[in-house]
C-alpha cells in the first residue's frame, strides 16, 4: 500500500503523468533510457538485498557519512574521481558498500560532496579577507587594488590555509573543464554569486571604464591563471631551464605577489 508498484511503473515508463514529471537526481527521467534507469533499479535492489541485518537495525551509523566523505576525500586528491570505484572508497573507510548509496544516492552524491567540501572553504575565506580588509580600511572604496586582488587569489594559491588540498581543488576544475555541463550544489553556487558580487563591487572601484560582465569575464582569466601555474608552472621552469639543473619548488608566496601583479596588469591597471 506504500505505492511501490506504481514507482517502478513510473519508472519504466507504463504510467505516463497527467501532469508534472518524475525526476530522476533532479533531471526528468524522459533524459535517461529505459536500459540505464533498468540498471539503477536492478543496482538499487542488489544494494538491499546485500544490507546485513545489523545495517538495517542500526540504520547506519551516524559517523558513518564523515568516514565515507573523509575517505573519499582522500582518494580523489590522491588518483582523481574517473579513477576511484564506490568499492574504494567503502574500502578505505571500513563501511559496508551499501553505506554510500544510503548516504549520498552513488559516486555522483558523493563527488558533489567533495566539492562543497573544497570549494567552499576557498569562497568562504575570499569573503573574510575582503571583509578584514575593509574593516581596516574602513571602506571598499579605500581598500588598495593590490589588496583586493590578494583577497580574491590567496585562497586559490595556497589553498591549504582553508584545509583545501591543492591537488584535489585542481582535479575538481579539470572535471569542469571536461564535463562543463557538469552541476555545481545550490550551497556553492550561492557562495560563488556572493564571492563574484562582491569583489565585482570592489573591482570597479578601481576599474570604473569596465562593466560589471567584463570585471566577471576578467576574474574568470585571472583564475584561469592561478590553475594553470599551479598544475604546470614547475614542469615549464624545468623544460626551459633545459640541462642546466634542477629547478627549485615553487615559492607560493612569491607566485602569488607575481600572480598579483601580473593580474593587475590583465585588468588594465597598475601594482600601487
Amino acid at each position: 500500500g506504500a505505492g511501490k508498484t506504481t514507482i517502478l511503473k513510473l519508472l519504466m515508463r507504463y504510467y505516463v503523468p497527467d501532469s508534472g514529471d518524475v525526476l530522476i537526481n533532479g533531471r526528468s527521467i524522459n533524459d535517461y533510457t529505459l536500459d540505464s534507469v533498468s540498471c539503477e533499479i536492478i543496482r538499487a535492489f542488489k544494494i538491499v538485498v546485500d544490507l546485513t541485518v545489523i545495517d538495517r537495525l542500526n540504520n547506519f551509523p551516524v559517523d558513518t557519512r564523515e568516514q565515507i566523505l573523509d575517505a573519499a576525500w582522500n582518494l580523489f586528491a590522491e588518483k582523481g574521481f574517473e579513477d576511484v570505484s564506490v568499492r574504494d572508497v567503502t574500502t578505505a573507510a571500513g563501511v559496508n558498500l551499501a553505506s554510500v548509496s544510503y548516504h549520498f544516492g552513488g559516486k555522483e552524491g558523493l563527488i558533489q560532496e567533495a566539492v562543497k567540501r573544497c570549494m567552499n572553504p576557498i569562497n568562504q575565506y575570499r569573503i573574510k579577507l575582503l571583509n578584514e580588509a575593509v574593516t581596516e580600511y574602513g571602506t571598499i572604496e579605500k581598500v588598495p587594488l593590490e589588496r583586493v586582488m590578494t583577497c580574491f587569489m590567496r585562497p586559490v594559491v595556497l589553498p591549504e590555509e582553508c584545509g583545501v588540498r591543492a591537488g584535489l581543488m585542481l582535479r575538481l576544475v579539470a572535471r569542469y573543464l571536461i564535463e562543463s555541463d557538469y552541476t555545481i550544489p545550490a550551497v556553492s553556487r550561492h557562495l560563488y554569486t556572493e564571492v563574484f558580487q562582491a569583489f565585482t563591487r570592489a573591482f570597479l572601484v578601481h576599474y570604473p571604464s569596465l562593466s560589471s560582465i567584463q570585471i566577471v569575464k576578467h576574474i574568470v582569466f585571472a583564475s584561469g591563471t592561478v590553475v594553470y601555474y599551479h598544475g604546470l608552472g614547475k614542469l615549464a621552469l624545468q623544460l626551459s631551464a633545459g640541462d642546466q639543473g634542477e629547478v627549485e619548488n615553487i615559492n607560493r608566496e612569491e607566485m602569488l605577489r607575481e600572480i598579483v601583479g601580473f593580474t593587475i596588469h590583465g585588468f588594465g591597471g597598475k601594482v600601487e
